[in-house]
């Protein structure tokens, strides 16, 4: 008698865990970005020490480098303007009860976001906006 013929011929392999999907801060993202840049370390050491698919950490390190990381809301610097562009062609924002922020990006382009929105959210829009030269 063989010692295989008392094994099942189908074998079922449960799962843990399924359906867990962490959540990275951006403190985080951007540390284990340094890590997978050290001398010495390879990408995919780095993704299965932190148990990451190695695309992902691909993904965050191209949105680092690209400043659409760890960066903050980089649009809400105030910088004065001098000389500013005549605003002819440009329609008037409406009148609102709410307070907004106006932000001119050219000649033909304006962004107005409502002070109850998500600011977070306004920064990363802004932010994909912008082109890097």
């Amino acid at each position: 008698m063989d010692a295989h013929e008392n094994t099942p011929r189908i074998q079922v392999l449960s799962v843990s865990d399924t359906g867990r999907r962490r959540r990275w801060t951006d403190d985080e993202k951007v540390r284990i970005i340094k890590e997978s840049h050290l001398d010495g370390m390879t990408l995919a050491e780095v993704a299965r020490r932190h148990e990451i698919s190695r695309s992902m950490l691909y993904d965050w390190r191209y949105r680092y480098k690209h400043g659409m990381l760890g960066c903050g809301a980089q649009f809400m610097r105030l910088v004065p303007m001098e000389n500013s562009p005549s605003t002819e062609g440009v329609r008037p924002v409406p009148a609102s009860h709410t307070p907004v922020l106006t932000i001119n990006l050219g000649e033909r382009c304006r962004v107005t976001i409502p002070a109850d929105f998500d600011m977070d959210a306004a920064a990363r829009l802004l932010n994909s906006l912008m082109v890097p030269r």
